[in-house]
């Protein structure tokens, strides 16, 4: 009796080693089955990426984001002058995101500079232009000192956009 008993003791020990091997290899099993059809996709929490500029070297461009605008402006402003502070602008309607850039310039002679802006969004090697991209303006300097800033706000004609978004700049 003693050695049933034993051997009795012996296999019930045996049991739980054994359930707790058959566990942990079932977990294993379905973790290594999810793992290798989950696809994690990064997603940054910077809703702007890829921005560009090029120019002639005479104006300097600061890409200073997106916003949302908040008043409606139907009248584009589509030129503006050094030395500013100016803006130019597209038309500007309430709740869509905007661009803001800001041009500035050192040169000290007169002249005009075509700026032309090119605002994409959504995935792709170049996304798709927004309505109404490009958007043109003209800036001009005047003889003498040419300071400060002409700040420009381009209207996407979206309440939502798709990550990411890229802006060019180009000026002659």
């Amino acid at each position: 009796m003693k050695n049933i008993r034993m051997s009795i003791a012996k296999l019930t020990a045996k049991k739980v080693p054994a359930l707790a091997l058959l566990l942990v290899a079932v977990v294993g099993a379905v973790a290594g089955v999810l793992a290798a059809s989950i696809i994690v996709t990064p997603k940054p929490y910077t809703g702007e990426i890829g921005t560009f500029h090029t120019n002639s070297g005479a104006v300097t461009v600061t890409d200073n984001g997106l916003g949302v605008v908040a008043n409606t402006n139907a009248t584009p402003a589509t030129s503006a002058s050094w030395p500013g502070p100016a803006q130019v602008n597209t038309a500007l309607t309430a709740g869509n995101w905007f661009e803001k850039l800001s041009f500035t310039t050192s040169l000290a002679t007169a002249g005009s500079h075509t700026a032309t802006v090119t605002v994409n969004t959504g995935s792709g090697p170049e996304g798709t232009g927004i309505t109404g991209s490009p958007f043109t303006f003209t800036l001009t300097t005047i003889a003498g000192t040419n300071s400060g800033t002409i700040t420009a706000y381009i209207d996407t004609g979206a309440t939502t956009l798709n990550s990411p978004v890229t802006v060019y700049v180009n000026i002659n």
